[in-house]
């Protein structure tokens, strides 16, 4: 079969694969399984056709098949030349030149000192601590709020029960003074009753 180059990785592949989606190595590993796979489909889409064809015993049928994979094995050595080819053509390809900055990497163009690296350390600190404390402010804001929207709710209770007793008080006052009409007039009733009663003695 086809000898695959075994992939190493490093920082040139890291680069194209950055670049492309994929490398250099790995694209030579896929064209050579895929160079594999044609002449394997080739030669067995051959033996069948054969097999189909010619009325053979069943000796012949193990000779036909020992010479296809044989066949698939030459084909497959023979090919490695031409890979060279192949690998040489997708290197001058996919190769990143030296000088081109991915847009991942541009900020690696910017180099730092020491003292700068420190002050950015330091800025990032008091954006950390400015998020804290936003984080903070945003907790108790939100428990205020809640202890407010508690508040409400019984100033909205407070004043159901004013107005019941608002109204209770309405209602006692018309009462009272019902009750002290009919009491009165109750009164008077009698009083008339005890003088009509005197009268006629």
């Amino acid at each position: 079969m086809i000898k695959n180059k075994q992939w190493t990785g490093g920082i040139d592949e890291e680069y194209e694969t950055q670049h492309f989606g994929f490398g250099s190595q790995c694209l030579k590993i896929a064209v050579r399984q895929m160079v594999e796979q044609k002449i394997i489909n080739g030669v067995k889409d051959m033996e069948s056709l054969l097999l189909d064809s010619l009325l053979l015993n069943e000796t012949d049928k193990a000779i036909l098949t020992k010479s296809c994979d044989k066949l698939v094995r030459l084909y497959c050595e023979r090919a490695g030349p031409s890979f060279d080819v192949v690998d040489n053509e997708i290197e001058r390809i996919l190769t990143v030149p030296s000088n081109v900055v991915l847009p991942g990497d541009e900020y690696q163009l910017d180099q730092f000192t020491d003292s700068e690296y420190e002050k950015l350390k330091e800025e990032v600190a008091d954006l950390r601590k400015r998020v804290e404390r936003g984080a903070l402010m945003e907790a108790l804001l939100k428990a205020e709020e809640e202890e407010l929207s508690t508040v409400d709710k019984v100033c909205e209770t407070a004043k159901k029960d004013m107005d019941v007793l608002d109204l209770l008080s309405k209602n006692s006052e018309t009462n009272s003074k019902s009750v002290l009409s009919e009491t009165m007039f109750l009164s008077a009733s009698v009083n008339l009753k005890q003088k009509s009663d005197f009268d006629f003695y």
